[in-house]
């Protein structure tokens, strides 16, 4: 059985690392909030370091607003991020569940590191 004092100090981190990961979620979607003008996007959501965007059709800029998104997110939240881009009806999709995915862009400190997107 866990002593008071550890449980309450588990309970408190616990909560800092919500808090953290909550402000970082709300910082990314900050960031991005040009993609809610851009009629393809269907959704998007924040999952951990990753942004994840459902596209209705590939418009004609679709590369430069996965990079844009990529870079407007990881400078919002001072981290490296990766913008997933997948179709709008993969609405359940998560990262690393092996389901088909468009492409996506890794940025870190404010500029594009890999993207997989068709130019």
């Amino acid at each position: 059985m866990l002593k008071p004092a550890l449980l309450a100090s588990l309970i408190f981190l616990t909560s800092l690392s919500l808090a953290h990961a909550n402000a970082l979620e709300n910082s990314m979607i900050e960031g991005v909030k040009f993609l809610d003008d851009v009629p393809e996007v269907e959704w998007y959501r924040v999952e951990g370091k990753s942004l994840i965007i459902g596209w209705k059709g590939i418009p004609k800029l679709f590369t430069r607003f996965n990079r844009r998104a990529a870079t407007r997110a990881t400078i919002s939240t001072g981290r490296g991020v990766r913008v997933w881009a997948v179709r709008h009806n993969q609405k359940n999709w998560k990262v690393g569940g092996g389901d088909p995915h468009i492409c996506f862009v890794i940025a870190k400190n404010g500029r594009v590191k890999t993207d997989t997107c068709p130019h």
